[in-house]
């Protein structure tokens, strides 16, 4: 309570931070930290992960994007911006690093912490015209992205050269196809396959991806991609050492709807994620924390959709529950602002005009 009202921001710092005590306490006391034992994040998740390190894995970009959000939050009614979101954030990406992570998760997290940010600035452009920020505040952010592009740089050089123990050719053989070959197979042999060839065969993509995948808990679009470009003794090998390949987003969309559907599915799948983020945009807007909050694992899934291609999670029952409670979430936070005498302010830190 804060003068008598609901403080929302300091309890959702408070959860947050007690939650990440509690993960950096497990990961000193359950084994060996992967940064210093030259490990594998892999190997670490299977023999060393607790319970809130799995938790962190399979939830920390959602994490991130509601941290993001309770950054901005206080912006929309004319205050600063919350840095102890930021440094929250800062904790979960150094714990990343310790634990062997690189590029994909610094990425991601950066990525869906930023979301709620671009969005505060575009509203603040539009609204006021002023900026959610002080000078010495963009110098701080400016400092933090340089730190975490050198982070990202020392993470896949400790990986390739320490961990994997890559040498000369090698390591420069290994670098050439992270970097300019990964990012684009998985399209050039869909190219081939549906543009040069036409052996493309709609039912049968289907089929594998929602009907018989090799592990229906994972994404079975790179699934079926790799084995139709690998032996399948092979691919199941890969696919077992919770590994795979790059891409899957548009390559999958061809695979099912040919040279010319393909195109159309495209567009379709371009259309909702807008139409979603325009919602989503609106919510955090309007201050509409709780529908934020429930549409966050909705917003997930449609960019996992758009990263890798995966589209099983959209026939699972618990992305319909997902959608269902979002929705009843909406209607129900609507039904509560329109009521005056209920709605309470945000009660935002006094953290002092921004120059």
């Amino acid at each position: 309570m804060s003068a008598g009202r609901f403080d929302l921001l300091d309890v959702a710092f408070w959860l947050v931070i007690s939650f990440v005590a509690a993960l950096w306490l497990e990961l000193l006391v359950r084994g060996p930290i992967p940064l210093f034992a030259s490990m594998e994040r892999f190997d670490y998740a299977r023999l060393y992960g607790g319970p809130l390190h799995g938790l962190l894995l399979y939830w920390g970009p959602m994490l991130a994007f509601q941290l993001g959000v309770f950054l901005v939050a206080p912006t929309f009614r004319g205050c600063s911006l919350d840095w102890r979101f930021g440094a929250l954030l800062a904790s979960l990406i150094l714990y990343l690093f310790l634990v062997g992570h690189r590029f994909s998760s610094f990425y991601t997290y950066s990525l869906f912490f930023a979301m709620p940010i671009a969005i505060a600035i575009l509203n603040r452009g539009t609204s006021s015209g002023r900026p959610i920020a002080s000078k010495a505040a963009l110098r701080g952010i400016a400092l933090a992205g340089a730190v975490l592009c050198l982070l990202i740089v020392g993470a896949i050089a400790y990986s390739y050269t320490v961990v994997r123990k890559f040498e000369g050719a090698e390591l420069f053989a290994k670098l050439s196809q992270r970097i300019l070959v990964q990012q684009g197979e998985m399209w050039w042999m869909t190219y081939e396959r549906v543009f040069l060839q036409d052996n493309w065969n709609g039912f049968h993509a289907a089929y594998k991806l929602f009907v018989d995948p090799f592990d229906p808990a994972r994404n079975s679009t790179m699934q079926f991609l790799m084995e139709a470009a690998l032996p399948q003794g092979r691919v199941h090998f890969i696919l077992e050492q919770g590994s795979t390949y790059a891409g899957g987003w548009p390559e999958i969309l061809f695979e099912l709807g040919g040279p010319v559907g393909g195109y159309v599915l495209v567009v379709l799948s371009a259309a909702i994620f807008s139409e979603f983020m325009f919602l989503l945009t609106r919510c955090i807007v309007e201050e509409r924390f709780a529908t934020c909050f429930f549409l966050t694992p909705i917003l997930y899934a449609l960019w996992v959709n758009i990263a890798a291609g995966m589209v099983n999670s959209f026939i699972q029952l618990t992305f319909i529950l997902k959608i269902m409670m979002a929705l009843l979430i909406y209607v129900t936070e609507t039904r509560w602002r329109c009521d005056k005498s209920l709605l309470q302010p945000l009660g935002p830190r006094p953290t002092g005009p921004v120059a």
